[in-house]
């Protein structure tokens, strides 16, 4: 059978991301236990509808008192509820074939960026220095929960000079959703940093979402370099202790391989002190994927991927771009006035024949950012 053919037929069975138990999971083990004896519990019921909730507490090994309170339908564990609040709003189970995976996937790129969950699992949040960048977040939580989220959110100012915002909202059940598709929780300059590995088992938009949502938070815009001959450094950085060093290159490699699928040249790792500490005392380092700055590059980088919650670094990189093509058109032209030909001045500008269409054809980098900025559905 052809290998497309075999592909094609795989594509038309949905994946299952994360089902009942997996929320489950993110509980103590206690609480799973719980949630075992109970399901244990309506089983034997089920199966046995005269047994009174006594007769099978001696069958569970447990206090007639808890199977009182189950066969009166007035109390489940905690997990249970949250499973079933997930349930009634269609995320569980959560297969690839839900319309709603872009804007989960758009959420849950913050956490391993400016985002986040509290290590004590009470807050999830994201901080920018974007007031609308934290309102948009809210705004697609809503649209994913529902207005019953507005009851546990607050925004507030904090910064040095007040020029800082964070949404955070208390959901418990929001919580433990995005602590089951992968989140990382806590301070993530001293938690390992992994890409779920159901992002890159569903559609190419999927990642597309995740990783635009990381890149809004960590990438460095570049701008033009003085000697006008080039761009200065363009980048993704993430701080982390000394001891996670293996583990941020490997998660840097993760974005540079999801780069260069799309043709897009990304080069080495650098690492740099920080001079900074985390929250433990231990020194930090900054980890840097760097990513080639030739003017074709970074085009595809800007048609390619998204920036998502950060219009100042969508309209930083456009304006860069702009400039950048207006410095090369003026060149071009007095190259070709005093007589080069035009492969020898495209050769000299470090231009290739699709860059030169581009700075002729193209007047306004905004433009890609305009239609990008198009509403996810919901």
């Amino acid at each position: 059978m052809p290998v497309g053919f075999i592909k094609q037929i795989l594509l038309l069975v949905e994946m299952e991301i994360i089902n009942e138990q997996d929320i489950i999971n993110t509980y103590n083990k206690w609480q799973q236990e719980q949630c075992r004896l109970y399901y244990k519990y309506k089983r034997i019921k089920q199966e046995n509808p005269s047994f009174g909730y006594k007769k099978i507490s001696r069958l569970l090994g447990q206090p007639s008192a808890k199977t009182r309170w189950w066969n009166c339908g007035k109390y489940t564990p905690v997990p249970i509820q949250t499973v079933n609040w997930l349930k009634e709003k269609g995320l569980v189970p959560l297969t690839d074939d839900n319309l709603r995976l872009f804007l989960i996937t758009k959420l849950i790129g913050t956490m391993f960026g400016d985002g986040g969950i509290f290590g004590n699992l009470n807050g999830i949040f994201l901080s920018s220095s974007e007031l609308e960048a934290v309102k948009e977040f809210g705004t697609d939580l809503k649209r994913l929960f529902g207005s019953i989220i507005e009851e546990n959110f607050r925004i507030i100012e904090g910064g040095v000079y007040g020029h800082s915002w964070c949404y955070q909202n208390t959901n418990r059940n929001v919580i433990r959703f995005f602590v089951a598709l992968g989140a990382p929780v806590g301070d993530k300059s001293q938690t390992k940093l992994v890409t779920p590995g159901w992002i890159n088992k569903c559609e190419e938009r999927v990642a597309d979402e995740f990783f635009g949502s990381l890149f809004g938070n960590e990438i460095n815009i570049p701008k033009v370099h003085k000697n006008k001959n080039n761009l200065d450094t363009f980048s993704i950085g993430l701080t982390g202790k000394e001891g996670l060093c293996l583990n941020r290159i490997e998660f840097l490699n993760s974005i540079g391989s999801y780069l260069n699928n799309k043709s897009i040249i990304t080069g080495k790792i650098s690492i740099n002190d920080h001079h900074k500490c985390n929250r433990k005392g231990e020194p930090t380092k900054i980890y840097r994927l760097l990513i080639s700055t030739k003017f074709e590059n970074v085009v595809n980088f800007m048609t390619l991927t998204k920036i998502n919650y950060c219009r100042y670094k969508q309209e930083k990189l456009a304006n860069t771009m702009n400039e950048f093509s207006e410095i090369k058109r003026c060149k071009l032209h007095n190259l070709i006035s005093k007589g080069y030909k035009e492969s020898t001045a495209l050769n000299l500008l470090n231009l290739t024949s699709a860059s030169l269409e581009i700075i002729s054809n193209f007047e306004d980098f905004n433009k890609i950012y305009d239609k990008e900025n198009e509403t996810i559905p919901a």
